[in-house]
């Protein structure tokens, strides 16, 4: 008999495992009207826990069929793309191809499941930008599209399919780590004890009004806290691309949060959000429905038109693809424009990688609310925290940065009279960021240590990895 784990979820007590996130960052429990730093313009959904252990254990089944239909429509590309490339060997294929893809749906609304693209949105172009013809580019993308639908199509009716939910999620102690499957169907979910206890203080908060869980694991009442958990792990899992899902140093963000009030993150999710309240991608599905981080928090896509501050601080670091950055500077000159004529201190600090050919860094450098910035740091001198850190051991929480990085200060008037920007802050900013270098001095020797050695090559092409 396995393991099982009592307890095992709870956060370890020192110092440094308890800086994953900052539990004190609330900043969206209380209107107060009286405070600039408190946002508001934005609609809070409530999230009620699931209604009893089958339902629980459905959506959790439901979402180890969606990592299997992402996990073909993956496989099926990366084999297009070695072959319309003609680049054979396994290590040959485009970094974060199928997640640039992806992010490219989101942001257009186009999926046709949470994480399967429905249409072929600039997959060609990449294809081409990798040493495919034009032929091959357009050809290689319409059949990855295809596979994509298929995989969403089987996944659609297996979700439509109900049926009774037998199975329940089985929690393993694995020293430092839980992992977490559904009765003995592969594959399996890991995650760091400390990480798991985050998520289990936000749970609560979230669906149980802070009611505390119950210590036994063999309980209807835990066994939902493990299928929410097991979908959320599993729907991260199938997004894929750690990189891409990096977040700002801790150090970094312990200024902003001091100096200017920042209290809330635009692109977020459960795993490295560094406040209890946060924007992501999966916080509720187009019926707003809750997804997968809802019920950890989420306040829902940072696109939605439910997210329209009206004043407050907020730190902005979208996924590293184009499309996405340009749309979210858009809309945050949008809030901006709001907030300024209504005379409301309203604040964002943006930060995207040195990409001067791109749409968004030109609208950034031409936004009448830059107040400062951008600040550049060269990327062998800081890093991010790790989309995957909730799997990696604690000392591999961090990772060295594959580009340049601009911080940029977009603020109304009323914002920089209230929390005026000075030299020292944006210095500490930058100071916090070197602070999350890790352990590999540069991108390829990251790869290498996770991929093995079919990642090594040349450098990291633009919009491959943070």
């Amino acid at each position: 008999m396995p393991k099982r784990a009592r307890r095992a979820d709870r956060a370890p007590t020192d110092a440094v495992k308890r800086r994953i996130w900052d539990p004190r960052v609330r900043a969206l429990d209380v209107d107060d009207r009286r405070s600039s730093d408190t946002p508001t313009g934005v609609r809070v959904r409530g999230v009620r826990e699931r209604a009893d252990v089958g339902d629980a254990r459905r959506a959790a089944a439901r979402e180890l069929a969606l990592f299997r239909g992402v996990k073909r429509a993956r496989s099926a590309l990366q084999r297009i793309a070695r072959a319309r490339t003609g680049r054979t060997d396994e290590g040959g294929t485009p970094l974060l191809l199928f997640e640039r893809w992806l992010a490219r749906c989101a942001v257009s609304g186009a999926l046709a499941a949470p994480v399967l693209p429905a249409q072929g949105l600039g997959l060609a172009k990449d294809l081409i930008r990798h040493g495919a013809s034009e032929r091959d580019g357009a050809e290689g993308a319409a059949e990855a599209l295809a596979v994509a639908k298929e995989s969403a199509a089987r996944w659609a009716e297996a979700r439509d399919d109900g049926g009774e939910a037998r199975d329940a999620v089985v929690v393993r102690d694995k020293g430092a780590f839980l992992t977490m499957q559904l009765g003995t169907e592969k594959p399996y979910v890991k995650c760091a004890k400390a990480h798991l206890g985050k998520l289990r203080a936000l749970y609560c908060r979230t669906v149980r009004g802070c009611e505390p869980l119950t210590e036994d694991v063999d309980s209807d009442e835990y066994q939902k806290f493990a299928c929410a958990v097991f979908a959320l792990l599993m729907r991260y899992e199938s997004l894929g691309g750690a990189g891409y899902q990096s977040a700002l140093a801790e150090d970094a963000f312990d200024v902003l949060n001091e100096k200017l009030g920042v209290s809330c993150e635009c692109f977020a999710s459960p795993l490295n959000a560094r406040y209890g309240q946060f924007c992501s991608q999966f916080g509720f599905d187009e019926d707003r429905a809750p997804d997968v981080d809802a019920f950890f928090g989420s306040l829902g896509s940072f696109f939605s038109d439910d997210f329209a501050p009206k004043r407050g601080s907020f730190e902005m670091n979208p996924p590293f693809v184009p499309e996405t950055m340009s749309r979210a500077v858009e809309k945050a000159n949008d809030l901006l424009d709001r907030a300024a004529n209504a005379n409301e201190a309203l604040s964002f600090v943006v930060i995207v990688p040195l990409w001067k050919e791109c749409h968004y860094w030109s609208a950034l450098l031409e936004s009448r609310h830059l107040q400062h910035g951008p600040d550049i740091i060269d990327a062998q001198s800081h890093g991010f925290c790790d989309g995957a850190q909730h799997a990696r051991p604690s000392h591999e929480r961090h990772r060295v940065s594959s580009f340049d990085t601009g911080v940029f200060y977009l603020r109304t008037s009323r914002a920089e009279r209230e929390r005026p920007v000075d030299e020292e802050i944006r210095k500490r900013v930058l100071r916090g960021m070197k602070t999350a270098l890790g352990s590999c001095k540069d991108v390829q020797e990251l790869e290498v240590r996770y991929r093995g050695e079919r990642a090594r090559g040349g450098p990291a092409k633009i919009e491959d990895r943070k």
